[in-house]
């Protein structure tokens, strides 16, 4: 299994078995009392607070899951700790059949984290040139996967620099996001073309920091 998809299934179990030690604090109402919550209030207000810290990190908060959590499980009833471990299930069985977009995102951004520490690697080692390249392969890999989550049209055939204005002009960024790319965009091309004494260690330094910081923004 993923690193990633394997820590995401493991939090869920955590939070499935919290709800269990939620649900043995059941005390029922006293004699001609009905209708106030039954189990203890600080444990299942800490629990569906972390269930739902953890939905909204994972999933964002209009996803279906987090609003059908936040609509049910809103009291300390048994019948609710139990809609929200379904629910939990429910996340962690379309996990595991990888029909979470979401989470094939989050494993896309860690994938791109490993080829940015290779590129890092290069850099260290003084290799500028195949860092420069690098960097700019995960760098039009990401902003493809960007604009498809956002719905925007994508073709084989765009570049980096047609990918760019796809997603500045469907609002994906601002402009000055867009300029800040096209350095890289730069960076990248004259590294292609062996322009090697056309930009510095440093440009590709700063290139590999700022699309790590924007893939980190972006790709989430």
């Amino acid at each position: 299994m993923n690193d990633i998809k394997g820590k995401i299934v493991k939090r869920i179990d955590e939070l499935i078995e919290k709800g269990e030690n939620v649900l043995s604090t059941y005390k029922p109402n006293p004699p001609n009392v009905i209708g106030f919550p039954t189990l203890d209030s600080g444990k299942f207000v800490e629990w569906q607070t972390q269930v739902l810290n953890f939905l909204i990190n994972l999933l964002g908060l209009s996803h279906i899951y987090v609003q059908s959590f936040k609509d049910k499980v809103t009291e300390g009833y048994e019948s609710h700790v139990k809609m929200g471990q379904g629910i939990l299930n429910a996340v962690k069985e379309d996990i595991l059949g990888g029909y979470l977009t979401d989470i094939k995102t989050l494993i896309s951004a860690e994938v791109f984290s490993d080829f940015l520490e290779m590129a890092e690697h290069l850099l260290e080692n003084g290799y500028k040139d195949p860092a420069a390249s690098l960097c700019g392969a995960v760098l039009e890999n990401g902003l493809r996967k960007i604009a498809m989550k956002k719905g925007i049209g994508v073709k084989a055939s765009d570049d980096l620099n047609s990918l760019n204005d796809k997603c500045a002009n469907g609002g994906v960024y601002n402009r000055l996001t867009q300029k800040k790319i096209k350095v890289w965009i730069d960076i990248r091309n004259k590294a292609d073309h062996g322009q090697f004494n056309e930009y510095s260690e440093k440009d590709v330094q700063e290139m590999l920091k700022g699309i790590r910081d924007f893939l980190a923004d972006y790709l989430k």
